[in-house]
């Protein structure tokens, strides 16, 4: 556009004879060339400019849809992230209380523990204070039947002469004497020829430290009741008296008359109502002792 009007101010100058010279007309011509030159460099450059714009136009938009990808992207995983961290918090909580419960609960399993082992400890000691007691009485019963042992062998000549037997009655060491040895009929003074036999048997029992001795008198059922009861109670105090006079201590000693209400045998018979007419020596069980042996 700008060549155009040049060419026709130069024709409007031709027309209107102006005289210009070859000169000029160059130097102006080169000058236009020049400027044309210029402008078509300057117009490929605003092109190659408006093409890399356009290039980092679309870039730029593709960036920018990227980064909002991106955006929703993080904020998805922002949510995500958001819900797991909730439901550590809850999770957290919840953990926190069962760690709580746990200690609470380990507390009162040491404490149990501990008041297990301290009675665990106590029924040791007490079993072992049991076996120690136990021991120590199945030695005195092992003392007393090694003592029993030792009265059958002193008193084996009497039972060899036939005036007295040892027998076991209810699991009871009974040493029996018959009273036509011992008393006259119906009378309860020692005879003197049975004093030594009751000596041998005082001393007997004195070997048995500590045991008690029941001294029971019996009758057959010729007579009374009452004269009977009387008589075998009459009999045993009076052996009784002769065992304290053989230095048996009176603490192990006791009397009993039962009359004719426990015979060995029937009284059916002359030699049944002699059996039946005896004095006693009953080996008493200490009831202490049995009661702690469990028996």
């Amino acid at each position: 556009m700008r060549i155009l009007c040049v060419i026709s101010l130069l024709v409007g100058l031709s027309g209107c004879d102006v005289a210009v010279s070859r000169q000029a007309y160059d130097r102006d011509m080169a000058n236009m060339r020049q400027q044309t030159e210029l402008l078509e460099a300057q117009k490929v450059a605003c092109h190659n400019q408006s093409s890399q714009c356009a290039g980092e136009l679309v870039r730029c938009k593709e960036t920018a849809q990227t980064a909002v990808r991106e955006r929703e992207q993080c904020k998805e995983e922002l949510g995500n992230t958001k819900k797991v961290l909730d439901e550590c918090a809850n999770r957290g909580g919840n953990c926190a209380k069962s760690l709580v419960d746990c200690q609470m609960a380990k507390l009162r399993a040491e404490d149990e523990l501990r008041k297990a082992a301290a009675d665990f400890k106590a029924a040791q000691a007490e079993r072992d204070q049991l076996l120690k007691e136990r021991k120590a009485l199945a030695d005195s019963l092992a003392r007393v039947q090694d003592g029993v042992r030792k009265v059958q062998e002193r008193l084996k000549g009497l039972i060899a002469a036939g005036k007295l037997r040892i027998r076991e009655r209810n699991g009871f060491l009974v040493i029996e004497v018959s009273s036509d040895i011992l008393f006259d009929v119906g009378k309860a003074e020692v005879k003197a020829a049975a004093k030594p036999v009751l000596a041998e048997i005082a001393d007997a029992i004195k070997s048995l430290v500590d045991r008690r001795f029941q001294v029971a008198g019996h009758t057959d059922d010729t007579g009374p009741d009452a004269i009977n009861w009387r008589l075998s109670t009459d009999r045993a105090l009076a052996v009784l008296n002769e065992m304290l006079s053989g230095g048996v201590p009176a603490k192990v000693l006791s009397a009993a008359g039962f009359g004719p209400h426990l015979p060995v045998v029937i009284n059916d018979s002359d030699a049944n109502r002699a059996r039946n007419r005896r004095v006693e020596f009953l080996l008493m069980p200490d009831l202490g002792e049995l009661f702690r042996l469990g028996l």
